[in-house]
């Protein structure tokens, strides 16, 4: 029961908290609420779970590294159907190096604070309250919720998704449950929340590149959302299942391997 309280209390700092903020009628408030909506997860995971719990043995770097490819080619991927099929192309505005520079740099630092909170506190309370499979679909969907919230506000954070018809919404929460998954997997095989962050930070510094240094638009039509080459988009979603049978077929094969 314990557990599931401190659950519970962690979904409702990273929910509540931060929509409560965003939902006044005041642009001040609304962008203190942004602000505790990319802190509170890792804050409160490190509150409730204090050290984000034990790991057994050391971080296994290569499994991290591994972590970031994966993430990268399901992103370098999904971007390279985007642009060939004219979902998303360079008609954007292309910064200059010291803006570039600070929106890639802060798309890698809220990526890996935000795991920190999912990957690292959020992870170890739901697995203690509802176990493996059942804790890592109901994070999945707060972590989808955690997005919605703000898009239905409608306060800039994410415009993409603001503009979005309803069926892009519903796979983006179906994407956000695959990529949950896949992130968790990350964690186990490598013995870190530091897995999970690789792989959400490499394709989103990824995409925040191109957009900075090319002028990519990612959804260049709004009628071709399904090759939205993120969360939400159908293709992503695909890669990104296909990913984590990947996992599971070599996690298996690992396994049945003569001892030598």
């Amino acid at each position: 029961m314990a557990a599931k309280v401190k659950f519970l209390l962690f979904c409702l700092i990273v929910l509540a908290l931060p929509g409560g903020l965003m939902a006044l009628d005041d642009p001040r408030m609304a962008d203190l609420g942004k602000l505790v909506m990319i802190l509170s997860p890792a804050l409160a995971g490190l509150v409730l779970n204090w050290g984000l719990g034990k790991r057994d043995g050391p971080i296994r770097w290569r499994e991290v590294g591994l972590a970031g490819l994966i993430t990268l080619s399901i992103a370098g991927l999904a971007l390279a159907v985007a642009l060939l099929a004219g979902a998303a192309g360079f008609s954007g505005q292309v910064r200059t190096m010291p803006d570039a520079a600070t929106l890639i740099g802060a798309t890698l630092l809220t990526s890996v604070l935000e795991e920190l909170g999912w990957a690292g506190g959020g992870l170890a309370l739901a697995l203690k309250a509802f176990g493996r499979r059942i804790g890592v679909l109901i994070l999945g969907l707060v972590w989808a919720a955690w997005h919605l919230i703000p898009t239905f506000l409608k306060v800039g954070l994410f415009p993409d998704l603001e503009a979005a018809p309803p069926l892009m919404l519903v796979v983006f929460v179906i994407a956000c449950l695959i990529y949950r998954e896949l992130l968790t997997r990350f964690v186990e095989r490598s013995g870190s929340w530091l897995g999970a962050a690789a792989g959400h930070a490499a394709p989103n510094v990824l995409l925040t590149a191109f957009v900075a240094f090319s002028g990519l638009v990612v959804l260049q039509k709004p009628e071709a959302w399904p090759l939205f080459p993120a969360p939400g988009g159908v293709v992503f979603a695909a890669l990104a299942l296909a990913a984590v049978w990947f996992l599971i077929r070599r996690n298996g094969a690992s396994r049945a391997a003569p001892a030598e």
